[in-house]
């Protein structure tokens, strides 16, 4: 069995696609052709050929040269002429005259495919779910088109990711002659073959920087070239080797940036980028003058770059190191310590900018920004590629979908968030939703900075950690801390998951990095409308102009994510108010835990022994003690029931910046009681003991406490403003008051009192009617569903008897 690595690059490929090399000024590949003979040869390739974008002078060199084993290929850049989608078409064997007519046809993708035709060409369709123009292009009718046109195709192309291409190769080998004919029907085309459910196929390692030529490569049975093209012609070949990844081909990257800066005399020529590819691809032993180089980097301003020139030092010993089976080897040694060397970047910049913007220096600023862009610049080649690797998926996978006759499969959900451990609804929330899609097999992976040194019992097993590299401290939350997290890194394990849809619950550095990768991959990205900050501002901060910045930034962020999900109705109302577009706005459906979160015996002894309260209606509060939860207001309001000569306690549950301010106001007042952080296996206990749960913030889009409280079985008061009035309803199981109206308050707790007192038997109804309220309308498996695209079989019975 011959093999022939059938997508190779040379020096004669010029015109590189890469922001990354664009930005250099680098061309497409330095490769020598002969370079590429004597690796191919090295690999144990039978045959050599050169497919060079829109050119032969490289194949015709090796031809002359090597005449023996060598042929003549191109990689021709074809166009569909409706809208100019590119299409890459490797021909094989051709003379210079049929090169020539070639370049003629290739204008319009139909008379090239007839030219083909015609001359008895061997060929194959390059990386054909590959969007050559870029994102958005290239649609299934287009590979439906090319299925028609063409019968080889490239089934392993080395620098796409196993992913693309076992998806396409699994495309080609599910058609069936009843599905051409409809494509046939569809797209008026008349086939290449009279068989052309019956696909060819080819691999190549379509190399541009001498890294993995012979990796990739197409086997048939043949004794020289000559043959080894009649059987590509004829649909006798298969593809074998390697499939790359994103590490590879930014390595790939890496490597002719270093051939540009060796080709000449650059200005480039002593920066960062490269130092760091002199010590990666220079294949010279480490010797005197390699000691004398890594002596100075060691010596590399230390005061500004000690940690950089650390990792830079750790970069070099670890090559001097590392094995000697090939440079492709080295890809882990290399990205690990490039991200460390941008993360020492980053975290530099990150410390100048707090201590900047805290002293206002505006020049400081700037400059820590712009000392940021080496290591933006190191980074770069690894976004770049992963997005190459991603840009092709959802075509991919609709139309392997339909050629397979399968349905879609769930979607595979990455949920990024600031906040996974602590004291606020956001983190409780999402710690719920992820253990029940952890019991439930659901495809639902959060991410998080999470210390893995101290990660809490109670997280779930489905939360992937994101390396932190640097954090800080909220203004006005001292115990809430903001973490940045590590690139590259982070980048590591999104394509380790490999998502289908990205989720974000927080506009912080992780929030933010999520919707970055969702641009950067072409995943739709949806925002949870958890907090409304600009509401919670108002009332912190108490300064018009830093509360129009955060709803600035607020509406900025939520203005870049595809779809919104907002917890009530309630409050997609205020958001359209606000200016926010409603078109993508739906409700964001939760789940609680019924069987934790249930009526328990022995509350009032637990209350009694918890606090030491002997006697009276004890009210409850539960959630974070901050200023933005109108807590003032709630002591106000018990202040004057107890006025009435009733006995009764408020117990306030939870923790968060206004406790101490809280305790002092509240200090020698008997009835009122602090239960300070509590975990929720603790909560349901203390709820079971109270009798009436009080939640008066006007700025929560959801209350989750609320929920948990219903379903204990406890009536509940909640304001008028806000989401948490759809959690309740009104007379049945609580009552909505209207916001900040102490009177109207205080006149509800009065009548549930009444009740409480005169007709336990209607209390212990709106009880009951409480819990079964909330449990039969938040419901996580029905909410997880929803989320992965999963439908549950009695959807599917409903949807059988609608047809």
């Amino acid at each position: 069995m011959a093999k022939t690595d059938l997508h190779v690059h040379s020096s004669f490929s010029e015109h590189p696609s890469e922001w990354f090399l664009k930005h250099l000024g680098a061309a497409e590949s330095y490769t020598d052709p002969e370079t590429v003979y004597s690796r191919a040869r090295a690999a144990g390739m039978d045959f050599v050929t050169l497919t060079d974008h829109n050119r032969i002078d490289g194949a015709l060199i090796l031809k002359e040269k090597h005449p023996d084993d060598t042929f003549i290929s191109v990689e021709a850049t074809a166009y569909f002429p409706e809208d100019k989608c590119k299409i890459h078409v490797l021909i094989y064997g051709l003379s210079e005259n049929e090169f020539s007519q070639v370049q003629k046809a290739r204008e319009n993708i139909f008379d090239l495919r007839d030219y083909i035709k015609n001359a008895g060409l061997a060929y194959s369709i390059a990386h054909a779910a590959y969007p050559v123009n870029g994102q958005g292009r290239l649609t299934e009718e287009h590979l439906e088109k090319l299925i028609l046109l063409f019968d080889v195709f490239e089934g392993i192309n080395g620098s796409r990711d196993g992913y693309t291409n076992k998806k396409w190769l699994g495309s080609l080998r599910s058609l069936t002659p009843s599905y051409i004919e409809v494509l046939r029907g569809k797209h008026r085309i008349e086939p290449m073959s009279s068989t052309p459910w019956i696909k060819g196929i080819t691999g190549g390692s379509d190399d541009h920087a001498a890294i993995f030529i012979g990796k990739t490569f197409t086997e048939a049975e043949a004794s020289n070239p000559y043959e080894f093209i009649e059987a590509v012609r004829d649909r006798c070949s298969n593809a074998a080797g390697r499939h790359n990844d994103y590490k590879g081909l930014a390595f790939a990257l890496y490597k002719i940036a270093y051939d540009y800066s060796q080709s000449k005399s650059t200005k480039d020529s002593s920066s960062l980028l490269s130092k760091i590819t002199s010590f990666i691809f220079e294949e010279k032993p480490f010797d005197l003058s390699t000691g004398l180089k890594i002596s100075k980097i060691k010596h590399f301003d230390k005061k500004k770059h000690g940690s950089i020139s650390g990792h830079l030092v750790g970069l070099i010993d670890a090559l001097k190191n590392s094995p000697e089976e090939g440079i492709g080897e080295k890809l882990d040694i290399v990205y690990s310590k490039i991200s460390a060397i941008a993360d020492s970047f980053f975290s530099s910049v990150l410390r100048s900018l707090e201590k900047d913007l805290t002293n206002g220096d505006i020049e400081s600023v700037i400059k820590s920004i712009s000392s940021s862009i080496p290591g933006i610049f190191l980074s770069m080649p690894f976004f770049s590629t992963l997005s190459n690797m991603y840009r092709c998926r959802s075509v991919i996978n609709n139309f392997s979908a339909v050629v397979s006759g399968g349905s879609q499969k769930p979607r595979r959900i990455l949920w990024f968030t600031d906040t996974i451990n602590d004291l606020n609804g956001v983190s409780v929330t999402l710690k719920n939703m992820c253990w029940a899609a952890y019991k439930h097999n659901a495809d639902i992976k959060a991410a998080a900075c999470v210390d893995p040194s101290d990660r809490p019992a109670d997280i779930p097993p489905n939360v992937i950690n994101l390396p932190a590299i640097y954090n800080f401290t909220m203004p006005y939350y001292e115990n809430i801390s903001i973490k940045f997290p590590s690139a590259l890194e982070s980048l590591r394990l999104i394509y380790d998951y490999e998502p289908d849809e990205i989720y974000v619950s927080t506009p912080g550095p992780v929030g933010i990095f999520g919707l970055l990768a969702a641009k950067m991959l072409g995943l739709k990205c949806t925002g949870i409308y958890h907090t409304d900050f600009a509401a919670q501002a108002s009332h912190i901060i108490k300064d018009e102009s830093a509360v129009s910045l955060v709803d600035s930034f607020a509406k900025w962020f939520y203005s870049l994510i595809d779809s919104i999900k907002v917890p009530t109705k309630e409050y997609i109302k205020i958001l359209e108010e606000r200016g926010y577009d409603s078109k993508k706005m739906s409700v964001f459906r939760r789940g609680i835990d019924s069987s934790l979160f249930s009526p328990r015996a022995g509350g009032r002894t637990v209350i009694k022994e918890y606090f030491g309260i002997k006697d009276g209606l004890n009210l409850v509060y539960s959630g974070r003690i901050s200023q933005d939860k109108n807590l003032d207001f709630l002591l106000d309001v018990f202040s004057e029931f107890l006025e009435t000569g009733v006995k009764a306690n408020l117990i306030l549950l939870g923790d968060g910046p206004y406790l101490h301010g809280l305790m002092k106001r509240v200090d020698g007042q008997s009835r009122v009681f602090f239960g300070g952080s509590l975990s929720q296996q603790a909560l349901p206990a203390l709820y079971s003991g109270c009798d009436i749960f009080v939640f008066p913030s006007t700025t929560d889009t959801f209350g989750m406490a609320v929920l948990e409280a219903q379903c204990c079985g406890l009536p509940a008061i909640v304001s008028s403003t806000g989401g948490p009035k759809e959690l309740i309803m009104d007379v049945e199981t609580g009552f909505v008051a209207m916001s900040n109206d102490s009177q109207d308050w205080l006149e509800s707790i009065k009548r549930l009192a009444y009740l409480h007192d005169s007709e336990p038997l209607r209390f212990a109804e709106m009880k009951k009617f409480a819990r079964e309220y909330a449990v039969s309308r938040f419901n996580w498996k029905s909410v997880i569903d929803e989320i992965t695209g999963t439908i549950s079989s009695d959807a599917e019975k409903v949807a059988i008897l609608a047809d």
